[in-house]
């Protein structure tokens, strides 16, 4: 989820957007006081306030004509982002998520996020790979720059690298790692790659990591832009092709990667878990996306805490950030 984050910084510590719930605003207060007061609330509070927020911004995303970056797009979903990752109470979370109509819209708001952040991620790839004469320098200086939560793709890497170490028996065994659902732009293998040469000791071993994705054209690109980038993307390799297929074999993995985008319902995700799973070797790591609280509302909540996952999955880690990073990290292991 974070590129949802970079929508040309709205919402992001470099460029704080005007939020939508601002206390200082009282016509948007007087607004959405009116909206409550048909429900015969006789005062308006801060969870009906966020939610009606929610809902209204999902309502003005259905009325853009795509979802690619633009002036507008980004005003919104910078504002929904920033709205999201707000830190509250827990009974004030749970009066937002069940305000009337929330839930019910929730599967249409995430379809939106998902479509918004490939266009976003493809803009900024067909933007860096047109760099690609100036050398890679200028490339990798254009994703740092130019993509504003670059920094948040870091910490999320060095967030799920941490809960991996915490699970593996041993680092050195760390070998290779397929992050399937790379997309276009794959900053978290990049990320995650650079984190592991920066704190490798001589001695380790580092890994390489093969993106997969469903998408000729994701992977043409990602694999393009790769070449560019000279010293930095080494250790990469790319292969087209869908999660789970038997055509993929996953046996020689010690980390497997599930993209917060490859399926959008639990029901969606647990099919491609135990697809991933079937081409596993036991002892081997899946890591999977989820999230929590309000970041729901951008992305579905995954559990692994279910008869048919338990079965094949063994839960090591679920951590939870508290801050501009959306996505919650799970970390399982593969049973015998």
């Amino acid at each position: 989820m974070p590129a949802l984050l970079s929508v040309l910084g709205l919402g992001s510590p470099r460029n704080q957007s005007a939020h939508y719930l601002d206390d200082t605003n009282p016509q948007k207060l007087d607004i959405l006081g009116e909206k409550v007061d048909i429900m015969g609330s006789a005062k308006i509070t801060k969870a009906q306030i966020i939610a009606l927020s929610i809902l209204d911004t999902h309502e003005q995303l259905k009325k853009l004509p795509n979802y690619r970056p633009g002036e507008e797009i980004n005003r919104l979903l910078g504002n929904l982002v920033h709205t999201c990752v707000q830190i509250h109470p827990p009974s004030v979370i749970q009066q937002i998520l069940t305000f009337p109509g929330l839930q019910q819209m929730l599967p249409s708001l995430r379809t939106i996020c998902s479509e918004a952040e490939s266009c976003l991620e493809n803009h900024y790839a067909q933007h860096a790979l047109s760099l690609a004469p100036q050398g890679p320098d200028v490339v990798l200086k254009s994703l740092q720059i130019d993509f504003p939560y670059f920094q948040n793709y870091i910490d999320l890497a060095r967030l799920e690298l941490s809960a991996i170490r915490a699970a593996l028996p041993c680092t050195d065994s760390l070998k290779k790692i397929t992050f399937i659902g790379s997309g276009p732009l794959p900053l978290t293998s990049w990320c995650l790659l650079d984190e592991i040469r920066t704190t490798a000791s001589p001695s380790d071993t580092i890994p390489t990591i093969t993106n997969i994705d469903m998408s000729s054209t994701a992977i043409e690109v990602s694999s393009q832009l790769n070449a560019a980038l000279g010293p930095w993307g080494e250790g990469m390799e790319f292969l087209c092709g869908e999660a789970g297929s038997p055509a993929i074999s996953l046996l020689d993995s010690d980390v497997v990667y599930v993209a917060a985008l490859v399926g959008l319902s639990q029901e969606d995700k647990e099919e491609i878990f135990l697809n991933v799973v079937r081409t596993m070797r036991p002892g081997a790591l899946l890591v999977i996306r989820s999230a929590w609280g309000l970041r729901t509302c951008l992305y579905p909540e995954v559990s692994i805490n279910t008869d048919r996952l338990l079965e094949v999955l063994q839960p090591c880690a679920v951590v939870h950030p508290y801050t501009d990073v959306v996505n919650s990290v799970v970390v399982a292991r593969v049973r015998e």
